[in-house]
């Protein structure tokens, strides 16, 4: 009586522990199939927020490049004079890691402030997406000789703007977005093409 009592007990054991591990594995799929469903839609959405928000940057000068945008691999924040906004603002993305579902990149907006080196407290904040591989941010600067561009994951001593903005998951590029370094953003805004050729809309 004893042994068969043991023997059942072991096998609602096995029983139990094979059936977590089918749910377990059964969630991380639909997990991942719902993820390859939205990524689509939510790499599109990162994508036209982060060129809706740097096509307003300008650093109005070497000196104000700093306050006017600062990124690492995990954090970018930008000054953004949204013509629908009454006052410009900082908006910031930021990457971070969760246990459950890998990666998310969020959009926050810092209202009243103009330091994008400042940040709120309780920023509005939105979800763009999520990804199962490490999210990154990665800059574009021209090399100091002169031969070319390197990409890096940091904006650095401030002295510049970066001429591009890209996304990375895992080791691949998602998303990249043109920064127009040498003109006024907002003259270009308010100007159209026409900016190009306007000496008063330099910046350096």
């Amino acid at each position: 009586m004893v042994d068969a009592l043991v023997a059942l007990a072991i096998a609602a054991l096995t029983l139990t522990l094979l059936t977590s591990a089918s749910w377990g594995l059964k969630m991380a799929s639909e997990r991942r199939a719902a993820l390859d469903i939205t990524a689509p839609t939510d790499w599109l959405l990162a994508r036209r927020t982060l060129m809706s928000w740097a096509s307003d940057v300008s650093n109005k000068g070497p000196r104000a490049t700093g306050a006017a945008m600062i990124g690492t691999a995990t954090t970018l924040r930008m000054i953004v004079r949204d013509r629908g906004a009454t006052l410009p603002y900082v908006g910031e993305f930021r990457v971070q890691g969760t246990g459950d579902t890998g990666y998310t990149l969020t959009a926050a907006r810092h209202d009243g402030l103009r330091d994008a080196r400042i940040a709120a407290d309780n920023p509005r904040r939105t979800t763009l997406l999520t990804s199962d591989e490490p999210i990154r941010f990665v800059y574009l600067f021209p090399q100091s000789d002169g031969t070319g561009s390197i990409w890096r994951y940091e904006t650095g001593d401030g002295q510049a703007l970066p001429t591009a903005i890209a996304i990375e998951a895992g080791n691949r590029r998602q998303v990249t977005v043109p920064i127009y370094t040498t003109i006024s953003q907002t003259c270009l805004s308010a100007l159209g093409p026409g900016a190009l050729e306007r000496e008063r809309c330099a910046v350096r």
